[in-house]
C-alpha cells in the first residue's frame, strides 16, 4: 500500500515538472508563466507542510503507542516477571520501595509485616563486596545483584537450581585411603597370636564403620584399607568427626597398644585416577602431620584441606634408613644445582638459624657455594648476638646474604632450601622464593595446606624436635661418608636450636634427639655459648614479667596473656612468657597475645599434651606443633585477636567434651 502512496505521489511530481518545463517553452508571456509557477510551488508548499504535519501526527501516534507498550511491558517486568526489586535509602539503607514479588518473598504472614529491615539491607551489601551473590529466605535460595549508584537490589529465585546442583555434588564419587599407623613398630615385638588378635581387633574396628556408611571397601594388607562412596557419605562421615579415630585409639589403649589411624579423603575430581591421586596426597598429609587424624580435600587445586582429629601427639616414625635416603637425596640435589641458598622464616630463631648455617656446612662438604639468607632489619635478640659472634669467623659471616643480595647473585640452576618452616608467604623474601624454580624443605613443623608448589624434595618430621635435629642427621652420614669434621661453631648454633626447640630438653625429646646432641658435643658444640646466645637480658625478663603479670584464666586449667594494645614485643618474649605460665602449677595451656615488630599481631601457644594447641592456631591461620603453636594475624587490634583466640578455645573445647 505504502509503495502505490509513493508511487503516485512520484508521478504527480514528475507530471509538475514537465508541465513547468511545457509552460516555459510554449508560452513566451513572462507575467502568465511567473504566475503558473508561483500557484505551482505554492500548491507544492501546501503539500509538503501538509505532509509534514501529517508525519509528525504519525510520529506521535507511534511514540504514543510504543510509551504504552513500553509502560506495559515494565508493569508486567515488576509486577508479573519473578524477579525481585527492592530499593533503599542511601544514608539509612532503609527499604524504600519494593516490588509485587519482592513483599511476597519478605512479607510474614503469621507477624502480618514485611520482615526487611536495614539490617538485612547492611548485610547484602557486605556480602556483594566481599563477591558473594546468595541469600537464604525459609529456606528458599535466591541470587541477588545490587547497583550501587541507584541503590537498588535485584533477586531471583534459584532453589530449585541449587537443589540439583547439591544433588549433582552429593552424587561425586568419593574415594578415601584408612592406614593404621605404627603397625610394624607393635607388631615387632608380638609373636603370631598377639598379631592375630591385634589384626582381628582392627580389621572388625574398621569394617564396622565403614559397613556403618554402606560404602565400599577392600582390605589392601594388615594396614591399609581403601574405600569408594558417595560425597554425601563422606559428609556424613565430617559431621561425626570421623568418630572412629577416637574408637580405635580408646580401644588400642586399654590393649596398652600404642595404634591410630590416619585417612586420606578425595572427591570431585575430573577422573577417577585424579581423585585417588589426591586422596593418596591427603593420606601423605596425614602422616606427615603426625598421623592420627584425617584430610579432606576436593580434588581441584583451589579448595583447601579439611582436617579432623590429630588429638594424640606425634609418634616417632622416621628411621636411620630414611635419614640416610634424604641425605642421599639431597646431596644429588646439590650436586646438580649451580649455588646453595638456604632460607628460614621471618623473625628467624635459633632453630632457623642453627639449621641454615648446618645445611650452609653441608654444601661445603659437597664443595659446593651456600648462602644464608638473613635480613638485618627484622632479627629478634637471640640473632643480634650470634651475628654478634659470626663476626668473629669471617668464613661464616662472609655466607651471609640479604635478600636482594641474593636476587642479584642467583642463578637459572640454583637450589632454594627452606628450612624450619614450610610456608612460603612465612619467607623471609616472598620475592625471592618466587624466583626460584627448585626448592627443598627441611622442617619438623606439621604440614598445613599453604604449601610450596615447586618443591624437587619435602624432608618434614613432625615427630623431630627441631630443623636442627634434622640437619645434624644428615650432617653426621655425610661428615662420616667424606671424613669431614662438622665446625665448633657449626655444633654450637645446630645445639642452640635443639637446646629453644625442646626447652631445655624438656619437651618434644626422644632418644634421637639425644643421639645428635651427644654427637654435636663431640664436634665441640660449646654448651655455654649456647646458653649465653640464648640468655634474656634484664628488659627482656622484665617484659615478660609484665606478660606474666597481665594473665587471666579462661577455663580451670587454661591461661592467656595479653600485651599492650600499643608496645611491640619480640616474637622470643612471647615464646618464653607462654613457657613460663606452661610452667606453672595447675596450668595445661598458654596463649600470649602481643603486637610483633612487624606490627602484626602474634598469638604464642603452649601445652602440656592435653590440649592440641595447633588445631586452635590452625584455626587461626597458623600452625605448629601439638604442644607448641603459633599465629600472625594482620589488620586486627590485641582486642580482636583476643575475641578471636577466645572463640576458637571455645569451639575446640565444646567440640572435645562432646565426643567424650
Amino acid at each position: 500500500m505504502k509503495q502505490m502512496r509513493l508511487k503516485k505521489v512520484f508521478l504527480f511530481f514528475v507530471f509538475l515538472f514537465v508541465f513547468e518545463m511545457g509552460a516555459v517553452y510554449f508560452i513566451s508571456n513572462k507575467v502568465i508563466i511567473t504566475s503558473i509557477l508561483a500557484v505551482i510551488n505554492l500548491y507544492l508548499i501546501n503539500r509538503m507542510l501538509k505532509l509534514i504535519k501529517r508525519l509528525e501526527l504519525s510520529n506521535i501516534e507511534k511514540i504514543r503507542e510504543a510509551t504504552i507498550k513500553a509502560e506495559d511491558s515494565i508493569d508486567f517486568a515488576i509486577n508479573e516477571v519473578p524477579v525481585g526489586i527492592i530499593t533503599y535509602d542511601e544514608k539509612t539503607k532503609q527499604p524504600i520501595w519494593l516490588n509485587p514479588y519482592a513483599e511476597e518473598v519478605f512479607y510474614s504472614n503469621e507477624q502480618k509485616r514485611l520482615l526487611l529491615t536495614s539490617e538485612d539491607v547492611l548485610s547484602y551489601i557486605s556480602l556483594f563486596e566481599k563477591g558473594k551473590d546468595i541469600f537464604v529466605v525459609e529456606d528458599e535460595v535466591f541470587r541477588f545483584k545490587i547497583n550501587i549508584e541507584q541503590k537498588t537490589i535485584t533477586f531471583e529465585n534459584i532453589t530449585q537450581e541449587n537443589t540439583l546442583y547439591q544433588e549433582k555434588k552429593a552424587m561425586q564419587t568419593a574415594i578415601g585411603i584408612v592406614s593404621i599407623d605404627n603397625y610394624d613398630d607393635v607388631t615387632d615385638n608380638m609373636d603370631v597370636k598377639q598379631i592375630s588378635y591385634l589384626n582381628s581387633f582392627l580389621t572388625t574396628m574398621i569394617s564396622d564403620w565403614l559397613e556403618e556408611y554402606k560404602v565400599f571397601y577392600k582390605q589392601l594388607n594388615a594396614e591399609r584399607y581403601v574405600f569408594v562412596g558417595q560425597l554425601d557419605v563422606i559428609e556424613k562421615m565430617m559431621d561425626s568427626k570421623f568418630q572412629i579415630l577416637d574408637n580405635v585409639r580408646k580401644g588400642t589403649d586399654e590393649r596398652d597398644i600404642a595404634i591410630t589411624l590416619s585417612m586420606g579423603i578425595a572427591y570431585g575430581g575430573t577422573s577417577l585416577n585424579e581423585t585417588g591421586t589426591v586422596a593418596q596426597t591427603n593420606l601423605d598429609m596425614a602422616l606427615v602431620r603426625g598421623g592420627d587424624q584425617v584430610v579432606v580435600k576436593e580434588a581441584n587445586g583451589n579448595s583447601k584441606p579439611i582436617f579432623f582429629g590429630g588429638k594424640s601427639a606425634s609418634v616417632v616414625k622416621r628411621t636411620r634408613v630414611r635419614s640416610r635416603a634424604m641425605s642421599t637425596a639431597i646431596q644429588g640435589l646439590m650436586k646438580e644445582s649451580a649455588d646453595i641458598y638456604i632460607m628460614g622464616h621471618r623473625l628467624p630463631d635459633m632453630d632457623a638459624i642453627g639449621s641454615a648455617f648446618g645445611v650452609a656446612r653441608l654444601a661445603k662438604i659437597y664443595e659446593k657455594d651456600a648462602w644464608v639468607i638473613l635480613n638485618t632489619d627484622e632479627n629478634i635478640p637471640d640473632v643480634y648476638r650470634v651475628m654478634e659472634e659470626l663476626k668473629k669467623d669471617s668464613e661464616l659471616y662472609n655466607q651471609i646474604l640479604s635478600p636482594a643480595e641474593a636476587m642479584k647473585k642467583m642463578q637459572n640452576n640454583s637450589l632454594l632450601i627452606m628450612v624450619d618452616y614450610h610456608k612460603p608467604s612465612m619467607s623471609i623474601s616472598k620475592e625471592l622464593y618466587d624466583r626460584f624454580s627448585k626448592v627443598v624443605i627441611i622442617d619438623h613443623h606439621r604440614r598445613g595446606d599453604e604449601f610450596p608448589d615447586k618443591t624437587l624434595l619435602s624432608y618434614i618430621e613432625s615427630s623431630a624436635s627441631s630443623a636442627s635435629e634434622l640437619v645434624t642427621e644428615l650432617l653426621e652420614y655425610q661428615s662420616n661418608t667424606f671424613n669431614k669434621r662438622l665446625d665448633k661453631f657449626d655444633a654450637t648454633l645446630l645445639l642452640a636450636g635443639i637446646v629453644v626447640d625442646t626447652k631445655s630438653f624438656s619437651v618434644r625429646t626422644t632418644a634421637r634427639t639425644f643421639d645428635v646432641a651427644s654427637y654435636l658435643r663431640t664436634c665441640g658444640a660449646d654448651s655455654s655459648l649456647v646458653q649465653y646466645l640464648l640468655s634474656s637480658d634484664l628488659t627482656s625478663y622484665l617484659e615478660m614479667s609484665q606478660l606474666i603479670a597481665k594473665n587471666e584464666y579462661i577455663t580451670e586449667d587454661t591461661v592467656i596473656a595479653v600485651g599492650e594494645e600499643d608496645k611491640e614485643y619480640d616474637s622470643v618474649i612471647a615464646a618464653k612468657t607462654a613457657d613460663t605460665l606452661l610452667s606453672m602449677a595447675g596450668i595445661n595451656a598458654a596463649f600470649v597475645i602481643t603486637r610483633r615488630m612487624d606490627k602484626k599481631i602474634g598469638i604464642s601457644a603452649r601445652s602440656n599434651g592435653s590440649i592440641n594447641v595447633q588445631l586452635i592456631m590452625e584455626s587461626m591461620g597458623g600452625g605448629g606443633h601439638f604442644t607448641n603453636a603459633a599465629t600472625q594475624l594482620s589488620d586486627r587490634t590485641i582486642t580482636e585477636a583476643k575475641e578471636k583466640l577466645l572463640e576458637v578455645i571455645n569451639k575446640n573445647t565444646k567440640e572435645m567434651y562432646d565426643k567424650e
